[in-house]
């Protein structure tokens, strides 16, 4: 391999770079906070902005806004467009929404369609949404180096120092040193056991895999050809069969590491020269929160009595600890862990558990985003759902209908425009309404305040397939 890394602004300025932002993880180690439907890169760890949020902030400063693409997944682009709109309305239209879930080669690749359309030799970064990176100078330092390589058709990762024994990372071996902080790569390691992982992170050859790529579009795409010849025949017919979109389902999900880095010969690791955190894990939330006198992370409403080097969540109620000693403890409206913090790795054990016996607790959080707002469930039995709706102002539900349940709704706060088999009505606070079943029903808020709701569902059905669309300003309706 000749490659120098010399100079570092080789492949010329900013104009044929592109980022892509991939959105579409479910965060099975952060249960029971995270969720499939509202996974942690959509939500604060830290009391601070939304991962996905602080990821865009820092591309946007990086990147031109215009050359920045995030790709989520149909269950998760609207709430995606929000957090988006919040950091730069004009890279709302680069949100590409994958039809399910296929991994992180696949959703490249959809980000990939719309780059090569404007510029086939583009350089490309690809860089996950639940990353936490406090030295953006060094960030941008290390992606200039990875820019120069990429510019010499190599496709560059970066590897980060490893500073313990990590289980839940995978790793990079490094090979021959190519000069300003880069190496040859000798091979990838998937995630170890403690065993390992401790052999790994003394011998000073191995490095955590950040997930992080750099790379030229053209070089990326006959790697895809030569080594996942699959998916390289579904990119190559996109245009025939309708769309990429088209053959989502059929192609198989499989992630850049497996499916494409492991089996090239021009690969560079640039080590990662800047703070690092991958927030996949309690541990990590716990390492990196703000700890009091006795080495607690505490958030929400907790009561600590007696604790030392916890973990403690509350967003459901009081949590009180007693006498807890390295402990993770998190409670939302519906469920609660607790578990040894050296046993972090295993809530995802619970999840596949959970999944197992067809529990919703490991899809489905309390607090749904919608398009028009949100709404918490507060209570549900075997006939019965309370839910508290709250829609934006200027917002509008779909025009639907429910065969199987009838719905009582009681304005709490704000204005509610009514319309029930085609009759309007007006309702503020303390007013209701009934919606019974099959009767076709819109709500809206035609305030400058958002309007708040109490629904009570009553029926033999009342999970969220029983909705019938007829229109939906969100495109919803099919």
């Amino acid at each position: 391999m000749n490659t120098s890394t010399d100079n570092a602004s080789v492949g010329g300025g900013a104009g044929n770079r592109y980022c892509i932002v991939l959105a579409g993880g479910s965060g099975t180690r952060l249960w029971p906070l995270s969720r499939h439907l509202f996974p942690k890169q959509l939500i604060s760890l830290d009391g601070d902005k939304p991962l996905l949020r602080q990821t865009m902030e820092r591309a946007a400063r990086l990147f031109d806004p215009r050359r920045l693409l995030v790709v989520t997944n149909e269950e998760h682009v609207f709430e995606v467009r929000r957090q988006v709109r919040e950091v730069d309305p004009d890279v709302e239209r680069n949100v590409l929404a994958e039809p399910l879930s296929r991994n992180t080669l696949p959703a490249v690749l959809l980000a990939l369609d719309r780059i090569v359309r404007e510029d086939p030799q583009a350089l490309v970064a690809v860089m996950p949404s639940d990353q936490i990176i406090r030295d953006e100078d060094g960030l941008a330092r290390g992606l200039e180096r990875a820019f120069g390589l990429a510019a010499q058709d190599c496709f560059v990762t970066f590897g980060v120092p490893p500073r313990k024994a990590e289980t839940g990372y995978g790793y990079v071996e490094r090979g021959r040193a190519l000069g300003n902080g880069a190496y040859e790569v000798d091979g990838f390691v998937e995630k170890p056991n403690l065993e390992m992982a401790e052999r790994l992170a003394a011998s000073g050859r191995h490095f955590w895999n950040s997930g992080m790529f750099v790379f030229r579009a053209s070089f990326f795409l006959q790697a895809v050809a030569a080594h996942a010849p699959d998916l390289g025949s579904w990119w190559r017919t996109r245009d025939d069969e309708g769309g990429l979109a088209s053959g989502y389902r059929r192609i198989r999900a499989v992630s850049v590491d497996y499916g494409l880095a492991e089996k090239l010969d021009d690969i560079v690791m640039v080590e990662a020269a800047f703070d690092w955190e991958d927030q996949g894990s309690w541990e990590a939330m716990y390492r990196l929160g703000e700890k009091d006198e006795r080495g607690n992370v505490v958030r929400g409403d907790v009561m600590v009595v007696d604790c030392d080097g916890c973990l403690l969540v509350s967003e459901g109620g009081k949590l009180a600890a007693v006498g807890l000693r390295n402990m993770i403890m998190v409670q939302t409206r519906d469920a609660t862990l607790a578990c040894p913090l050296v046993d972090v790795q295993r809530v995802k054990e619970v999840v596949a558990a959970l999944r197992s016996q067809g529990s919703s607790l490991a899809m489905s959080h309390p607090l749904v985003r919608r398009p028009w707002g949100s709404y918490l469930v507060l209570e549900d039995g075997p006939l019965y759902k309370i839910k508290r709706i709250e829609v934006l102002p200027g917002a509008r539900l779909s025009s639907q209908m429910h065969h199987h349940r009838s719905e009582h709704w009681v304005v709490v706060q704000g204005t509610a425009d009514v319309e029930i088999d085609g009759n309007a009505m007006i309702l503020v606070e303390n007013q209701s309404v009934d919606i019974p079943k099959t009767a076709m029903h819109r709500l809206s808020n035609p305030g400058r305040v958002p309007l708040e709701i109490i629904e009570i569902q009553s029926g033999t059905y009342l999970e969220e397939d029983d909705i019938v669309r007829f229109d939906d300003i969100y495109g919803r309706a099919k």
